[in-house]
C-alpha cells in the first residue's frame, strides 16, 4: 500500500436514524375567521341590552357563539355601533387601521357636514377653497412637492376626493329640494302621529302604499352624445319607446301586490291588441300614449287589480299625483272598495312614502343588474317584453323584511 493511500481515511459508515421522521397523515383544518356585519352587531348589542343586571357577558357570548374578546370590543364601542348610519351590510364603521395624516381633518369634515346640512352644493372645488383659506401653509408645501403645476393640481383634487370618501361622502347627482331636511323630518313625525291616530286600528295587511316608477330597457335617456355645435334633440318616439312604467304596491305587513305595467301605445291599437295578450299573467297591463299614469289607467288599476286584492276595509296610501286623488278616484275607493284613499303630504314623499324610502332604490338597482344578464334584443316589441319579464323577476325578489322596514322608517308607529 502506497504512502498516499495510507494517509487517506475511510469515511465511517452512515448510521441509520433511530427515529423515523414524523409525517402528519391528516391535515388540520385551518381556523375559520368569523366576520360580522354592522347589522348583526347592532342586533346582538340590542339583545345584550335586554339582559338583567346579574347576567354574564361570557355566558351571553357562549350562547351567541361569539368570542368573549370580540363581544367586549363591541361593548366598548356600543354607542358608535347603535348610532351608526352605515349600511347594515358593511363590515366596519370605516376608518379602521387608518390614521389621518393631517391635523385639520376634523375641521375639514365639519365644514363639509355644515355645507350639506344646509343642502348647498359641495364640490371638490369647495374643499380646495377651504384649504386655501384655512391651511395655506400646508397647501403650499403639498403643491411644492409635485413635478409640475398640472400634476400638482390633479394630485390635490385626488387628495380631496380620497378625503371625502374616507369620511363617508360620495359623489351623487344633485336633485332639487323644495324643503329642508329638518322640515321633512318634522313633517314625518307629525304625519306619523296623525296617521296612526286615525288608522291605528287597521290591520297591517290592510294598509297599502301604491306608487309608480319608470323602467328603461338599458338606461334612463337623460343624456345623449352629440357632435359639438350640433343639435342634441332626439325623436320623441325614440325617447319613450324603450320605457315602461311599473305600478308597485306593498302592504305594511310585508306582502306585495302584483304589479301593473304601463307600456307605450295607443289604447285599442296594435300593442294592446297583439302584444299584451302574450305577456306573462303575473301582472296586469295597460297602454298609454307616453307610458305614463293617467286617470284612465288609474281607474283600470283600481278596478282590475286593487279591488280583487284588498282583504277588507283598507287604507290606500298614495302621493298627490293629480290622477291619484281625483274626486272620481276617491269615490271609487270609498264606494266600491270600501276603503280610504289617504293622500301623503306634498313635497315629502322622499321621507314619508314607504316605497320611496326603502323599496324603489333597491328595485331599480336590481333592474339594472338584471339587465346585464339579459340577451340583447333589437325591436321595440322585444324590448317591451324584456322589460316586463325583468320587472316581474325583480319584484318577486324583493323580500318582505325590506317592505316592513320601509313602512317602519317612513311612518314609524312609535312616533304616535
Amino acid at each position: 500500500m502506497s504512502k498516499g493511500t495510507q494517509s487517506r481515511r475511510r469515511a465511517p459508515p452512515r448510521r441509520k436514524p433511530l427515529l423515523k421522521p414524523y409525517r402528519r397523515s391528516t391535515l388540520l383544518a385551518k381556523r375559520k375567521q368569523q366576520g360580522y356585519t354592522i347589522g348583526t352587531i347592532k342586533a346582538l348589542l340590542q339583545k345584550h341590552s335586554t339582559l338583567g343586571p346579574c347576567s354574564s357577558d361570557r355566558e351571553f357570548a357562549r350562547k351567541e357563539n361569539v368570542p368573549i374578546a370580540t363581544l367586549r370590543g363591541w361593548l366598548a364601542r356600543k354607542e358608535e355601533f347603535l348610532q351608526s348610519k352605515k349600511h347594515t351590510s358593511n363590515a366596519t364603521l370605516s376608518g379602521h387601521g387608518h390614521s389621518e395624516a393631517v391635523d385639520f381633518g376634523d375641521a375639514l369634515a365639519s365644514f363639509m357636514d355644515s355645507v350639506r346640512d344646509h343642502e348647498k352644493f359641495l364640490t371638490t372645488a369647495h374643499l380646495v377653497t377651504w384649504l386655501k383659506n384655512h391651511q395655506p401653509a400646508w397647501l403650499d408645501s403639498y403643491l411644492e412637492g409635485k413635478v409640475d403645476p398640472s400634476r400638482a393640481y390633479k394630485a390635490l383634487l385626488g387628495w380631496c376626493q380620497d378625503f371625502a370618501h374616507r369620511h363617508g361622502f360620495s359623489q351623487r347627482v344633485p336633485c332639487a329640494s323644495k324643503r329642508t331636511q329638518e322640515d321633512l323630518q318634522a313633517t314625518r313625525i307629525e304625519y306619523a302621529q296623525s296617521f296612526w291616530s286615525r288608522y291605528g286600528a287597521y290591520d297591517r295587511g290592510n294598509i297599502i302604499n301604491i306608487d309608480e316608477t319608470g323602467v328603461h330597457y338599458d338606461m334612463p335617456p337623460r343624456r345623449t352624445w352629440a357632435r359639438i355645435g350640433k343639435s342634441a334633440k332626439v325623436d320623441r318616439q325614440q325617447k319613450h319607446s324603450d320605457r315602461v312604467t311599473a305600478v308597485l304596491a306593498i302592504r305594511a305587513d310585508g306582502r306585495k301586490l302584483p304589479p301593473c305595467i304601463i307600456v307605450r301605445g295607443q289604447p285599442g291599437g296594435p300593442v294592446e291588441q297583439d302584444e299584451l295578450p302574450t305577456y306573462p299573467r303575473d301582472a296586469i297591463y295597460a297602454v298609454q300614449e307616453n307610458a305614463w299614469m293617467d286617470e284612465r289607467v288609474w281607474d283600470i288599476y283600481l278596478r282590475e287589480l286593487v279591488q280583487y286584492e284588498i282583504e277588507g276595509p283598507s287604507v290606500v296610501v298614495v302621493d298627490n299625483l293629480s290622477a291619484h286623488v281625483t274626486p272620481a278616484a276617491c269615490e271609487l275607493v270609498r264606494g266600491d272598495l270600501y276603503s280610504v284613499l289617504e293622500e301623503l303630504p306634498a313635497n315629502a314623499t322622499s321621507t314619508v312614502q314607504p316605497l320611496d324610502v326603502g323599496v324603489m332604490g333597491p328595485f331599480k338597482a336590481k333592474c339594472r343588474t338584471e339587465w346585464l344578464h339579459e340577451v340583447k334584443v333589437t325591436t321595440a316589441a322585444e324590448k317591451r317584453l324584456a322589460m316586463v319579464k325583468r320587472i316581474l323577476k325583480v319584484w318577486e325578489s324583493i323580500p318582505p323584511a325590506m317592505v316592513i322596514r320601509s313602512f317602519d322608517k317612513a311612518i314609524p308607529c312609535d312616533e304616535s
